[in-house]
């Protein structure tokens, strides 16, 4: 009789142990599903931010190129007309700045985003290349005055 209530409770409480791993896995399911939608939202928030960020950088870099090309049509004007003394001297800076102008539109233009870090790194590297160029132009214009 004692093995009857043993086996009987033995099965309840193995029922029990199975019964109850069924609700905890359908519990980890959802809770994966919830990771899921809150992973893949998350991933939507990101992907806008930095769209946003990267309109607002193309936008400001692109302002300063096209600064940079109307002062350097500027100084260029300038030099047809001055001596040639003056215009050897600053002729060749002028292009090399220029060319430097061009490569920054290209690679502004071929860039393709590979992730936060590289964004970052071609974000700081971008904006110095350009005050290179920026403070050239400024350097050759302060020196003819």
């Amino acid at each position: 009789m004692k093995n009857k209530y043993f086996i009987a409770a033995g099965i309840l409480l193995f029922a029990g142990l199975v019964f109850n791993g069924c609700n905890t896995k359908k519990e980890n399911v959802e809770d994966a599903k919830n990771n899921l939608k809150d992973a893949k939202q998350e991933l939507r928030d990101a992907q806008a931010q930095y769209e946003n960020e990267w309109q607002q950088f193309k936008s400001d870099v692109e302002l300063k190129i096209s600064n940079n090309e109307k002062r350097i049509a500027e100084f260029k004007a300038e030099i047809k007309t001055a001596s040639g003394k003056f215009r050897a001297k600053y002729e060749k800076e002028v292009l090399v700045l220029e060319q430097k102008n061009i490569e920054l539109r290209k690679k502004l233009n071929e860039y393709k985003y590979e992730g936060e870090n590289s964004w970052e790194v071609f974000k700081d590297d971008f904006n110095r290349a350009v005050d290179v160029v920026v403070v050239g132009l400024n350097d050759i214009f302060s020196k003819k005055n």
